[in-house]
């Protein structure tokens, strides 16, 4: 009986996400510092809050923080865009741009006068963003 309710409970759960739609949300966290990674995280993003209209949020936390600090060069991809340009594109084409502030101090030793122009970075502000309903959480 006890096996029946558990797989009960568990088709219950599995058609309830099923049905859920699409999201209306996309974030993405992004812990590296490495520039293929971070490339394909802010592209895939974008790409998915353009072709899907749904809105977007880049979450650099633990090493990527330093992607995103205004005073180190940013790193250039293969494609010639430095990823300083692609978060800028992001951001203009009305992404969110969060940066962790306890990741920016320990691992970067950064302050919020190092972050590049329209990055944000407040207390909570990236598990408020990941927690929100309808949201699609990616990380690279």
């Amino acid at each position: 009986m006890k096996r029946i309710l558990v797989a009960l409970i568990l088709c219950c759960l599995l058609a309830s996400t099923a049905f859920a739609g699409e999201p209306k949300r996309v974030f993405t966290s992004v812990t590296t510092d490495d520039v293929n990674k971070a490339a394909m995280a802010i592209k895939f993003t974008h790409n998915i809050m353009k072709n899907k209209g749904v809105k977007a949020t880049l979450f650099f936390n633990v090493y990527g923080v330093l992607l995103v600090n205004d005073n180190i060069p940013s790193p250039i991809y293969p494609s010639g865009q430095s990823i300083q340009d692609l978060v800028k594109a992001f951001i203009a084409d009305g992404g969110v741009v969060l940066a962790c502030p306890m990741c920016m101090k320990n691992v970067g030793g950064m302050t919020k006068a190092d972050l590049m122009a329209g990055v944000l970075s407040d207390e909570g502000a990236g598990v408020n963003a990941a927690v929100l309903p309808d949201t699609l959480a990616l990380s690279y």
